[in-house]
């Protein structure tokens, strides 16, 4: 591995740090250094899907990114530092798909040398609630690898990108990884190359549906996750906020029920949808969580969670202090940008990269006015700790003030429980019942897959 990209990767790794409160790999074993494979991703948050990868596994891949994005001279040194391969796509102006041959011997040449390769078949970055339509790039890829430098025993991975609220700043992701495809026994039986290709291609959609969220709309994604909230927290000592990877399959389960009941139970399930929309309504109106009407607020454990944070923000202090006061301003910068791009699947992406310029610009003229006269002129020494601390201090100003905004919110919940008693009582009254018909529907789902079984 070269040195530039383990800067890269290191770079890769620390920038995702700092924008996601959490990141989290599941399965991320399965993606092997030195032996030919291609992962297969979905396309949900632009370029920085491809961060999420190249920062995954303890293999490095080859990406396929399209060609039109080589003309900007941003992001023209890190496309060929990373050693990106252009793909040249029809839609894109200007452009001579013919050289797609040599993209593609490219390809195989990284997978006979026991490389991975990394791309995303759906061809295109979006918002929608599933996988769209995927294009044969993979399969073809992989098939045509085999034949021109086979056996190689090439893999192909899914992988599942999933967010919580992917444009949001200190936001959580979930990198889930599944089995891998033999795509020689998928495509054994299949004389026609293009058969193959197609064969190959619907396995790959298959698998990805296994490692993503895949819903009909928005609406019904929001439904089924505020269902598998109430019916997964039961009465805890504290509010609690479940890791994705803990939630992702009960989303999966509860999506494959939902859509098995509503074909049989119509009026049940809609009775239960009603009940759920209706209870979210009223923690809307009050502005509050599901997690925080769960939370019994146990004494003993608020207090030990109490003290655990407030001792853990107070030694955090003097150095998130430091580190608000010289990053305010390119933070005000990036966020005063992000705003001019409203899709949300490209909302991250420029939030990140705008950064990686506004951040090191800040810094340096925030150096320099402290060394040089302009106002300050204190020196050379004091110019070069303002540049040092900016980027040092910057990571624990960001875990002071997540620390600082859950305390704030937890804190105005338990009040407002704890002084509108009747809403209180409501709101627990209303998700009890609700609870009880979420758990009726997920028992008579499991009696009828029994007698189907």
């Amino acid at each position: 591995m070269s040195t530039t990209l383990e800067v890269l990767r290191w770079l890769d790794r620390w920038i995702l740090s700092l924008f996601f409160r959490r990141f989290t790999v599941d399965g991320g074993d399965r993606v092997q250094p030195n032996r030919p494979q291609v992962l297969v991703a979905n396309h949900f948050s632009a370029l920085v899907d491809a961060m999420l990868l190249f920062a995954a596994f303890p293999a490095i891949p080859r990406f396929l990114a399209k060609s039109t994005l080589w003309r900007n001279p941003l992001l023209r040194p890190l496309l060929q530092g990373a050693r990106v391969i252009p793909v040249y796509r029809r839609q894109d102006e200007g452009v001579d798909t013919s050289k797609n041959a040599q993209t593609f011997s490219r390809c195989h040449e990284v997978l006979r040398d026991g490389g991975t390769i990394a791309l995303f078949p759906e061809g295109t970055s979006h918002s929608e609630p599933g996988l769209l339509p995927l294009k044969t790039g993979a399969a073809r890829i992989v098939l045509e690898a085999e034949e021109r430098f086979g056996p190689l025993g090439l893999q192909v991975i899914p992988v599942g990108l999933i967010f919580d609220d992917k444009g949001k700043f200190r936001s959580r992701v979930l990198v889930r990884v599944g089995e891998a495809i033999n795509p020689q026994a998928v495509a054994r039986g299949h004389d026609d190359p293009k058969a193959a290709v197609r064969a190959l291609t619907n396995e790959i959609r298959d698998r990805l549906e296994e490692v993503t969220p895949n819903f009909e709309s928005w609406d019904q994604a929001h439904r089924i996750a505020r269902a598998v909230e109430i019916f997964q927290r039961s009465d805890p000592d504290l509010p609690n906020r479940p890791e994705l990877h803990h939630t992702f399959d009960a989303h999966r389960a509860f999506l494959a029920g939902y859509r098995r009941l509503a074909e049989h139970y119509p009026e049940r399930v809609a009775a239960v949808e009603e009940a759920v929309v209706g209870y979210q309504d009223l923690l809307d109106a009050a502005a509050l969580r599901d997690r925080q009407v769960a939370a019994r607020y146990a004494l003993p454990s608020l207090t030990r969670h109490l003290l655990a944070r407030l001792l853990r923000m107070a030694i955090r202090l003097p150095v998130a202090l430091i580190g608000s006061v010289l990053n305010a301003l390119p933070y005000a910068a990036v966020s005063l940008l992000a705003r001019f791009f409203r899709k949300p699947d490209q909302q991250a992406t420029y939030k990140i990269f705008p950064a990686m310029l506004i951040y090191p610009f800040c810094w340096l003229a925030q150096a320099f006015a402290v060394g040089h006269d302009l106002g300050f002129g204190l020196g050379l020494w004091p110019g070069l700790a303002t540049l040092a601390l900016a980027p040092l201090t910057g990571p624990t100003a960001l875990r002071f003030h997540d620390d600082r905004r859950q305390l704030l919110a937890e804190a105005k919940a338990y009040v407002k429980l704890g002084t509108r008693r009747e809403l209180a009582a409501e709101l627990r009254k209303r998700r009890a019942k609700v609870r009880q018909q979420v758990a009726g529907a997920v028992e008579l789902y499991r009696a009828f897959s029994e007698v189907e079984a």
